[in-house]
């Protein structure tokens, strides 16, 4: 059930259901062959079938995410963090007014992997009574995984814009994808701040120094078929997490009794 899509009175019979499936990514180049709003098409058409399969309300796509590692590349929406933070939170409060106490936020950009745990790490401080999930759209298991590596009959699915990727917007948007205009060889790690990156560090310029073109991978071997097993597979994934929080019956107490101690905080017995 898309929201937008509902009326009022239909609206209030989904909120009903308890959960509300926010789709979130960015604006950013993928490749030169694919289009800016990558992320967009495919978190979005995999919370909207998983929706269909176990009954969730999804909100409006929502792009403001981390992406500043980008913001060398034409058509990049990079917003500053306090934007980031303050703006999802608004739309969590809206949500959650509207009714709906269980927020899962799934991401289809992999550089939302660190903005959005932060997110709900703070839920603790903001002192909001509803209960917020973070995780991946975009997921395969380490079985599917492997699976979707014979099925293709290569190793490396790509970090970005490549195999599955493409595969999958292959499958979704087909009249969007331009192949031929993007060279295989640029997806290749230049392997700067490599001995950084041995040692398990991090620095905002990581992703920058290997995949400088913003491509990681190879995508001359996706097809729609490939995409669609993908699709599938991910979508299978998602309506686990959906029945997970459905089930969840744990969250909004612990909430509840934890807000009660940060009145007065006191060793617990």
């Amino acid at each position: 059930m898309l929201w937008e899509q509902l009326t009022t009175q239909q609206f209030e019979l989904a909120a009903k259901n308890g959960v509300c499936v926010i789709p979130i990514g960015v604006l950013e180049k993928h490749g030169n062959h694919l289009p800016l709003g990558t992320d967009m098409y495919t978190s979005t058409a995999i919370c909207k079938a998983a929706a269909e399969i176990e009954p969730a309300i999804v909100f409006p796509y929502y792009f403001f995410g981390q992406i500043a590692e980008a913001r060398h590349y034409p058509g990049t929406i990079a917003v500053s963090h306090e934007m980031m933070m303050e703006t999802l939170l608004a739309m969590c409060d809206e949500i959650a007014r509207n009714g709906i106490q269980k927020i899962m936020i799934l991401s289809g950009h992999g550089g939302n992997n660190h903005f959005l745990p932060f997110f709900a790490q703070e839920m603790p401080r903001l002192n909001r009574n509803y209960a917020v999930y973070t995780g991946q759209a975009v997921e395969l298991t380490s079985v599917q995984r492997k699976e979707v590596q014979q099925t293709a009959g290569v190793q490396d699915l790509g970090q970005h814009a490549g195999l599955a990727e493409t595969a999958l917007m292959m499958y979704l948007q087909p009249k969007l994808i331009k192949n031929e205009a993007q060279d295989p060889a640029e997806g290749v790690d230049r392997q700067r701040l490599a001995d950084i990156k041995k040692e398990n560090l991090f620095t905002g310029y990581n992703w920058y120094a290997g995949f400088p073109n913003h491509y990681a991978g190879d995508h001359t071997a996706a097809t729609p078929e490939l995409g669609k097993k993908v699709f599938e597979m991910v979508v299978e994934n998602a309506v686990k997490k959906i029945k997970a929080v459905k089930a969840d019956d744990e969250s909004l107490s612990l909430i509840s009794e934890f807000a009660e101690f940060t009145k007065a905080p006191r060793t617990m017995r």
